[in-house]
């Protein structure tokens, strides 16, 4: 159901409802039905995934269609429980939107005080933290008495996990976050704020001994133990620590991405975070999309070229533009996107290598004029390292018969890739010690078992020389040609990119390449469409 179906329905439910009550009116005024909290639900409830910018328009619209004042009052106030107690993060916006706009200033009545009071409180404590605001600052003291003034944007992601000794709640939460912490969160550099509610000082320090110390953090995670025991920071009213745990998460702006989450939650909302394209994403989506099925490269180079001749008098733009726009192509799934990125490599900063003498590499925050966050030492490795994946890139193109090697099988009979006969030929070159190799294995016996009757013979290439290889290949008989160069005489590693495994190849029965390191889900969809073709 799409997103104009649901509002059709959702303003059905509506004149429903109010026509359901004015045929009453019109019976009875003592019998006429009143809108409940269940039909309220009922219909706000269509709206549930949308943008609360989006769903505020219809809830004000919603609530003017009340026939008298007291009934607009009645509707608004149990939108607003509505949206007070959802549990879709950033929620909450639509609840203080709400009360601010028909309770706290006047414009309607509420009866029942404890409830206005608990509205007041609630918007008041909350108001300052929603999500997409600014990180409140707070100064604090860390245990030695040191006052310690707390913002995001010092890393790629800030935490602010608010805590009690004597919460039930946080005795499941704290050992959850620091185990999430403890594995490392993918490199991504954490400053992680830990804050004590309450007043008691030892307490403070038996709990940070026992609960927190003895979880081992990586290099990446900065952990900060901090209280405000006079309770002058504002944190109850900036952050809404009314109760605890409160957990929040900050991005590299020091901008709220996470509110009231859970440490499950936490890793979901960096997750998505991680993975959400950026700005700079969606332009070159724009520009390139309708480029990256074509079979000619001209377009491709020809937008590079403009693009250059757009920032080239401009050195931070031209770095921060190029650097980006590399990245994008080269990571791209399109093989005609990526010849673009060998071309603006090898043009555009192998061979003008004097227009990036000025760029500085950062391990921390987010690339931006001519500071690239990138792990590179210095400029003449980000040269270096072009240069070789260029030369990598072109190894073994598309459409063109692939480099031969000449391997051994276990039991030493030799081997040539262009010995093997079949309808198409997977090259699978792989590692014992390589933890993605792994995982990969099994899913590419996987295809060897799915795909082998129909002609597709897998080449299990080991690039190591341990001779545990033979002792693992015969305790797992994959049933694939098992190959290996343990003298190092093959060349496979000046004929094939193997910077990386593990690295997959795909060939036809000519044994031209058809595709290059791709991953097994991609391997099966291309085999399906070639089998089937």
């Amino acid at each position: 159901m799409n997103i104009r179906t649901l509002i059709i329905y959702a303003y059905t439910i509506i004149l429903s409802l109010q026509m359901s009550a004015t045929d009453l009116r019109g019976q009875s005024d003592t019998t006429a039905r009143q809108l409940t909290q269940e039909d309220i639900n009922m219909v706000m409830s269509v709206f549930d995934g949308m943008q609360p910018s989006e769903i505020i328009s219809r809830a004000d619209g919603f609530i003017m269609t009340g026939k008298t004042e007291e009934e607009t009052a009645r509707t608004a106030y149990y939108v607003y429980r509505y949206y007070r107690q959802s549990r879709i993060m950033g929620y909450d916006e639509i609840a203080i939107y709400i009360a601010d706009n028909y309770f706290l200033n006047g414009r309607y009545r509420l009866d029942d005080q404890d409830a206005l009071l608990e509205m007041r409180l609630f918007a008041d404590t909350n108001r300052q933290s929603l999500i997409g605001l600014k990180a409140p600052d707070l100064s604090l003291q860390d245990p030695a008495g040191n006052t310690f003034t707390i913002h995001g944007g010092d890393q790629d992601y800030t935490v602010l996990y608010f805590y009690d000794d004597d919460c039930a709640s946080c005795i499941r939460t704290t050992p959850g976050l620091m185990q999430y912490l403890a594995r490392g969160t993918d490199g991504l550099n954490f400053t992680v704020y830990m804050i004590y509610t309450q007043s008691d000082r030892e307490r403070w320090l038996e709990y940070i001994a026992g609960s927190i110390l003895p979880f081992r953090l990586p290099d990446n995670i900065t952990l900060v133990n901090l209280w405000d025991p006079d309770m002058t920071s504002g944190f109850v009213t900036k952050y809404g620590v009314i109760s605890t745990p409160k957990l929040f998460l900050l991005d590299a702006r020091g901008t709220i991405i996470g509110r009231e989450l859970t440490p499950t939650a936490l890793a979901q909302t960096v997750e998505v975070h991680e993975n959400a394209p950026t700005s700079a994403d969606l332009l070159f989506d724009s520009v390139f999309s309708s480029l990256e099925y074509s079979s000619d490269t001209t377009g491709v180079t020809e937008i590079i070229d403009a693009f250059f001749e757009d920032s080239k008098d401009n050195p931070d733009f031209f770095h921060e533009l190029f650097f980006t726009l590399y990245q994008y192509l080269k990571n791209s799934g399109s093989y005609n996107l990526q010849q673009g990125a060998a071309y603006l490599a090898d043009k555009y900063i192998v061979h003008m290598p004097r227009m990036w003498e000025s760029v500085k590499f950062i391990d921390k925050g987010e690339t931006s004029g001519s500071s690239i966050r990138a792990d590179f030492e210095s400029v003449n490795e980000f040269l270096d390292q072009t240069e070789l994946a260029v030369t990598m890139f072109y190894r073994n193109p598309l459409d063109k018969p692939v480099s031969d090697l000449v391997l051994y099988t276990p039991d030493n009979k030799k081997t040539s890739i262009y010995d093997v006969s079949a309808r198409y030929t997977v090259l699978y070159f792989y590692t014992l010690d390589c933890a993605v190799c792994g995982a990969v294995t099994p899913e590419m016996k996987k295809i060897q078992d799915t795909y082998g009757p129909e002609g597709v013979q897998v080449l299990a290439i080991y690039t190591g020389t341990d001779r545990q290889w033979k002792k693992y290949i015969k305790e797992n008989g994959f049933g694939w040609t098992d190959l290996w160069d343990r003298k190092r005489k093959s060349g496979m590693f000046d004929k094939y990119d193997l910077l990386d495994v593990p690295a997959i190849y795909l060939l036809d029965k000519d044994k031209n390449t058809l595709a290059k390191d791709i991953n097994p889900e991609v391997l099966g969809a291309l085999l399906e469409y070639y089998l089937n073709d």
